[in-house]
């Protein structure tokens, strides 16, 4: 299974994270994507995991202002699924850490004490057999010749080279240990500090002829829709940040782009409910 992609060095990018179950930000940017496309065919949209795994009753009533909505997990999936047939080679999932864990990975914790047993309580034997299907065939990290590097957490020096990744299997206990180690870091590092991204980022482009300079990553959340670890580390936040403030990023895949300063608000770096 191939598990690594590197795109084309023309047209559009869009770059999505962590919806956590959210409908309503699913379809906005779709309907974003879809208008790209109508004008620039070679566009394409990334999406950088964790789009399962809705708050609880709790969490939806303490701050309604980043999370009250209904769990559309399965139905974000599904969509997903639909969009990839619709345009063939066009729409990527990279896999997060919450998607993980109904494919082997460790099962996170966060608004109940097993996600993946709290969202998979509520679906029948075909949806679980969608749902495995779909994360199975993920991707686990997008390189593009502009100069970023896209996975779901930040990974450290143990990610020398993407293409190993195609021989890394789901399930945790198939690991190998230094396999494991990558993985920790490539589904669940909030950051890296700078030596350390730029040395991976380094060794990551250097199989390829062209140098990387971005990581690009989700997993974090952040109320004013994005942060930067230090130079070469950018997050947009969608999950956990207030709907006005939510971020995505879209690049020109023909451009270069040296730091992560380079995607600029409003820009690179721009509101969903602009």
């Amino acid at each position: 299974m191939k598990r690594h992609l590197v795109l084309p060095d023309r047209g559009v990018l869009l770059v999505s994270t962590d919806v956590h179950g959210n409908e309503e930000d699913m379809r906005k940017l779709e309907e974003i994507f879809l208008a790209e496309r109508s004008v620039e065919p070679e566009t394409h949209w990334v999406i950088l995991g964790d789009v399962v795994h809705a708050p609880n009753h709790e969490a939806r009533v303490d701050r309604p202002d980043l999370y009250d909505f209904d769990d559309g997990s399965m139905r974000i999936v599904d969509r997903i699924v639909m969009l990839q047939r619709e345009h063939d080679g066009h729409v990527h999932f990279v896999l997060g850490n919450h998607d993980h864990g109904h494919v082997g990975g460790p099962h996170p914790a966060k608004f109940y004490g097993d996600e993946v047993e709290a969202l998979e309580a509520k679906l029948d034997a075909n949806e679980r057999g969608r749902l495995h299907a779909f994360l199975e065939r993920s991707l686990l990290a997008v390189v593009a010749r502009c100069g970023v590097l896209l996975t779901h957490g930040s990974p450290d020096e143990t990610l020398r080279d993407v293409r190993a990744l195609d021989d890394v299997p789901l399930s945790v206990a198939a690991m190998t240990p230094e396999q494991r180690r990558m993985m920790r870091a490539l589904l669940t590092s909030y950051g890296q500090t700078e030596a350390i991204a730029l040395a991976m980022l380094a060794n990551v482009g250097r199989p390829f002829g062209f140098e990387l300079t971005v990581v690009i990553h989700g997993h974090d959340r952040d109320e004013s829709g994005y942060f930067r670890e230090g130079s070469h580390q950018l997050c947009p936040c969608l999950f956990g940040a207030p709907r006005a403030n939510k971020r995505y990023v879209r690049l020109d895949l023909g451009a270069r782009y040296k730091n992560a300063h380079a995607l600029r608000e409003d820009e690179e770096l721009r509101l969903l409910y602009a």
